[in-house]
């Protein structure tokens, strides 16, 4: 099935709208960033590029990275964006599933994108700049505009079924995963989301994700579905983004619960016209989800993944969250199910494994030969992710099954332990995961980053005891000036419980570690 390209469209429907505002102020209507995906489709075919061949960018946020999502498609190509910070053999693993015809790169990336070509055999483009690494960089090595005939075979209508990006999943348990998702995932996850969020013709979507994650990308797809604007920050910073809301006239914002409380933590912080803020990623403290509306910030939590193209389940703004982990009803198309270690639909209400089935979910993922492997069973993906359906379809996400922490026989959310800690007024941010323990099993051991003086753990469990069961409170403490997390915000447990491994046998279960 083919269908219109959604920038054809958008450009021919409101071609002086503004569609991406770069991080540096530059904006590019939509008749222009069509008629530079034309010309970047050009430049594509003429360096090697066919339907069906992976382009890897190590590209920072910025409008290059965006032509080249829009202009891969025109030809049938699929865009595999990384981290442009990513060291040599980060990069030389996800070029081996990836397998690229050619790689984009900014020059900070020069090691690892000339190591990622020469092992690939790969084209490859370095830019001398970070917006132009598109635009005139390449003059001397690939020819502007191409084979017409080539350019124009795969230019429009788009093919739903046909493979659009490889992204990387956080990584948060391990290597990440290189999944593969169709223009039909990316369309049908854009329209569900629009559907639950609503669309207003002056929408401007503040772009302050990693847009080489899906949550980042998500927001260029629904921007052009939309023909709305999307605003490019370069990484999240408060000053920044409070600046925009205050001058760049932002209505929807995404956000990880980390920078939603330091949003709220500024002094002064205003929501100004915002009409979303979407808080996903991780699971958000039902207190600070709380403070958050109360103070006029339009929450709306939401539970998405890299394999279902961003949203599965979202509560609206103007929505109760009766409690922590509530993400409401999964948005149009996507079911949700509930599973029992068996493998059975479990009964409203109890908890198991969230499974998802849509149109969003991602056609599959690459194994270690570049090769695409499906990730669905029976039409159902597995998420690994724990969590409850109540009997009218709503879900509540409970955290990852691998993260349970089991004391005693006994099991601990770490998601739950860590929104008890965040309330304490000394602890900034915390960390919670299971160490190995002769006598428990595994007891709890949380990290924080003070606020002032840090408090002390017989300090943390005592203000922890009227919210929690005995066996949930920590046993262990570290105090770190930063918790480790991902470029999108997520906490790194695994590498908070590598950290003891070394000296958890040389420590008692109830020492305090500093």
């Amino acid at each position: 099935m083919r269908i219109e390209d959604p920038l054809r469209r958008a450009a021919r429907a409101r071609g002086d709208h503004p569609a991406v505002v770069a991080p540096g102020g530059a904006v590019l209507s939509y008749r222009a960033l069509d008629a530079r995906v034309d010309g970047l489709r050009g430049r594509l075919a003429a360096a090697g590029v066919r339907r069906g061949d992976r382009v890897l960018a190590l590209l920072h946020t910025g409008t290059a990275l965006v032509e080249l999502l829009h202009g891969v498609a025109r030809i049938g190509a699929v865009l595999a964006p990384v981290d442009p910070r990513a060291t040599c053999e980060e990069a030389r693993w996800a070029a081996s599933r990836i397998r690229p015809r050619l790689v984009v790169a900014v020059p900070e990336a020069t090691d690892a994108s000339a190591l990622v070509a020469a092992t690939e055999s790969a084209s490859l483009w370095i830019g001398g700049a970070d917006e132009p690494v598109l635009d005139g960089a390449f003059a001397g090595e690939v020819i502007d505009g191409g084979d017409a005939a080539a350019a124009d075979a795969g230019a429009s209508p788009l093919d739903v079924g046909a493979a659009w990006t490889v992204v990387l999943t956080s990584g948060t348990t391990g290597r990440p995963r290189a999944v593969v998702a169709t223009v039909g995932n990316h369309l049908a996850s854009a329209h569900a989301s629009a559907a639950r969020l609503g669309v207003r013709p002056d929408d401007r979507w503040l772009a302050c994700l990693p847009l080489h994650h899906v949550g980042g990308l998500a927001l260029l797809v629904r921007a052009a579905v939309s023909a709305t604007t999307v605003v490019l920050q370069r990484g999240f910073a408060v000053d920044t983004v409070l600046r925009a809301l205050c001058d760049d006239g932002i209505t929807q914002l995404s956000l990880v619960p980390t920078t939603l409380r330091r949003l709220l933590a500024t002094p002064g912080a205003s929501p100004h016209g915002l009409r979303t803020v979407l808080v996903g990623g991780a699971r958000a403290d039902h207190v600070l989800v709380g403070e958050a509306r109360a103070r006029g910030w339009p929450v709306a939590t939401t539970y998405g993944l890299t394999e279902a193209c961003s949203q599965v389940a979202t509560v609206r703004p103007d929505e109760v969250i009766p409690h922590a982990g509530f993400v409401g009803a999964p948005l149009d198309g996507t079911c949700v199910r509930i599973l029992r270690a068996s493998g059975d639909a479990a009964a409203p209400g109890e908890v198991g494994e969230i499974a998802i089935a849509g149109p969003s979910v991602a056609a599959g993922a690459l194994d270690a030969v570049g090769r695409i492997v499906p990730l669905a069973s029976g039409g159902w993906l597995r998420t690994a992710d724990r969590g409850d359906l109540d009997v009218h379809g709503c879900l509540t996400v409970l955290g990852r099954g691998d993260d349970v922490i089991v004391s005693g026989g006994e099991n601990v959310s770490p998601d739950e332990v860590e929104g008890v800690l965040l309330a304490h007024p000394g602890v900034a941010d915390a960390g919670v995961a299971g160490v190995p323990d002769a006598e428990w099993g595994q007891v709890v051991c949380a990290w924080i980053v003070p606020r002032g003086d840090a408090p002390t753990l017989d300090e943390l469990r005592a203000s922890c005891a009227a919210r929690l069961a005995r066996h949930k409170l920590p046993r262990r403490l570290v105090v770190l000036a930063a918790l480790p997390r991902t470029s999108s915000g997520k906490l790194r447990r695994r590498a908070l419980a590598a950290s003891l491994e070394a000296s958890a046998s040389r420590r008692r279960p109830d020492d305090a570690l500093g």
